[in-house]
């Protein structure tokens, strides 16, 4: 970090932008509030499966095709919603307890979507210390904005035919039997050159049982109830809107602010309505700049934060997720960025 960066960096004490009564305000946490959020988001996931079931069972094919298509965009919204509510018990934020952090948002969220509170943490926390620097883990996300439209509609042509999917998915095995570092953006080799291939699989074993454990009683709840085939639709929801969803949502946060230290500046907050939340931004997660400016607010006070930051004159007033589209695909087609 350059000097300039390190005197920008100290220009934004958050005691410089809130009182002592509003830090302390906007960081209590809650856990009733914690459970509200886990409810909310399996009570959507267990609806969405009963009104796909009950399609398929009473009405015709074209429109049992079109609700079970529009439940796959839910469940995709929701898978993100488990990210987010690990994300947020990364940060320690979700439940005022420790253990319903580490231990229970592990389980009802993180290892039903193959990921991990702990890993998570160790990896998001680097990028929250380091947002834009050369070291920055989620660089990778946003530095090549803005591109092509043409660009852009390519990769969620790539999406949405699932091939971007199947190379998440090729990725999370790798990154479980240890060739690849864990990351949300780089694809590093990891450390691990030389093992036999035994100590690959056992490293993958001991890493994806939880996700296997979850899963399976997942499906087997499904079979239970005669419908197995919404596990199939839970796992394509995976591959698919799920991947689309992060990509804009990835996008929203960093793409196309400015490459310095503040995080007035180098974060978007990005205006959500009813379908935004379902889809790309879930539990208040668009409430990004606010998120980096004090990341220890829990999810249910971020738009508060947000209003008395704008009242302050700190924040403007948010772009739609549309219009983030617009401006990550400036890029004249042909032009480098």
């Amino acid at each position: 970090m350059t000097s300039n960066e390190i005197v920008e960096t100290k220009r934004r004490k958050i005691g410089d932008l809130l009182s002592k009564s509003e830090i302390e305000y906007f960081r209590a946490r809650s856990d009733w509030r914690g459970y509200w959020a886990v409810f909310s988001v399996w009570a959507t996931i267990i609806a969405s499966f009963v009104i796909m079931a009950l399609a398929v069972e009473s009405l015709p094919i074209w429109a049992a095709a079109l609700v079970v298509s529009a439940g796959m965009m839910v469940l995709g919204g929701r898978h993100l919603a488990l990210a987010i509510l690990m994300h947020e018990a990364a940060h320690s934020s979700l439940f005022k307890t420790r253990w319903l952090n580490d231990v229970f948002t592990n389980w009802v969220s993180a290892k039903f979507i193959w990921n991990d509170v702990h890993k998570f943490r160790a990896h998001h926390l680097v990028h929250h210390a380091n947002t834009t620097a050369s070291f920055d883990p989620d660089r990778p996300i946003y530095e090549p904005l803005p591109v092509s439209r043409a660009s852009l509609s390519r990769k969620f042509l790539r999406d949405v035919i699932g091939l971007t999917g199947l190379k998440f998915l090729l990725g999370r095995i790798l990154m479980s039997a240890g060739v690849l570092k864990w990351s949300d953006a780089i694809a590093d080799r990891a450390d691990t050159k030389g093992w036999p291939l035994h100590r690959y699989l056992i490293t993958f074993v001991k890493d994806f049982w939880p996700t296997a454990l979850t899963n399976v009683l997942l499906f087997l709840a499904l079979s239970m109830s005669g419908n197995a085939w919404l596990y199939g639709c839970w796992v394509l929801a995976y591959l698919i809107p799920f991947i689309v969803f992060v990509r804009i949502r990835a996008m929203a946060e960093h793409g196309c602010m400015e490459m310095v230290p503040d995080p007035l500046r180098n974060t978007r907050t990005t205006r959500a309505g009813v379908l935004a939340r379902m889809t790309v931004a879930p539990i208040c997660v668009n409430y990004h700049q606010e998120h980096h400016i004090m990341a220890a607010t829990p999810y249910y006070r971020l738009p508060a934060l947000h209003k008395a930051l704008r009242k302050a004159g700190h924040v403007a007033s948010p772009p739609s997720y549309l219009d983030v589209l617009r401006i990550v695909s400036t890029l004249p087609e042909g032009q480098i960025a």
